[in-house]
């Protein structure tokens, strides 16, 4: 691998510690690594079926959950990185693999040194979703019933914490343009994104800049009635008070 891709890597970790990638083939000591080109229905159906004994047995849970943490997983990097204003690289199947564990996403490398341009919204769309995450949500529905409504808003969830965590940490260094450029940014890549229209919104209140969901990913189901950051049942519950 180019050292030009391990800067962007080393460059967006330095920003937000745990959006971080390993490059090459994965370890042969490391269990549960997958080509991303190469997951289908039974391997994600391995993989609920171990999620699912951290959710009480709810496999729509654990697939839901799997779903969150697989776009998170496999787009994050670049989706920063494009946040920042840097090249980024192929969050494509055929440029990725990831390492799945206990029914979550745990771990990325990147199988290409390829980078993509830095202004390139569309690119980066296509190579994360049409090269993809279409595939890949497909297959999980295919592998545990699943609404697909749900299954994308929890790909839009995990896209919009990606662009919220190095907004984040502009917050914290008070770097206001930075901040209002990545902003602009995650605007910009929605509009190449049709796949997560209707998903949510991004709101503004002061200073805080939140992801608003449509639907819910069921967490509350395994988690004793709590509910994620900006789910979709607080905004109904806010909307009848």
């Amino acid at each position: 691998m180019t050292t030009r891709l391990e800067e962007v890597l080393a460059a967006v970790q330095a920003r937000v510690d745990h959006l971080r990638a390993s490059c090459g083939d994965p370890p042969q000591t490391e269990v549960g690594w997958h080509e991303c080109d190469a997951i289908g229905p039974q391997e994600l159906a391995a993989a609920v079926d171990e999620g699912a004994s951290h959710t009480a047995g709810d496999r729509t849970v654990a697939a839901s959950l799997l779903v969150q943490s697989y776009a998170y997983r496999v787009a994050a990097v670049s989706l920063a990185a494009f946040a920042l204003g840097l090249p980024w690289p192929s969050p494509a199947a055929e440029a990725t693999s990831v390492r799945v564990h206990q029914g979550r996403a745990k771990a990325l490398r990147f199988r290409s040194d390829a980078l993509g341009e830095a202004e390139d919204a569309r690119g980066i769309a296509e190579a994360a979703f049409t090269s993809h995450l279409v595939g890949f949500v497909s297959a999980a529905r295919a592998s545990q019933r699943l609404g697909k409504r749900l299954a994308w808003a929890n790909v839009a969830a995990s896209s919009a914490a990606a662009f919220r965590a190095v907004e984040g940490s502009a917050r914290d260094r008070g770097d206001t343009s930075e901040r209002l450029m990545i902003r602009r940014r995650a605007d910009r890549l929605l509009a190449h994104a049709p796949w997560l229209a209707g998903t949510g919104r991004f709101d503004t209140h002061g200073a805080d800049w939140e992801w608003r969901r449509s639907a819910c990913c069921l967490w509350y189901r395994t988690s004793g009635g709590r509910t994620c950051e900006g789910c979709s049942l607080g905004t109904r519950q806010e909307a009848h008070t």
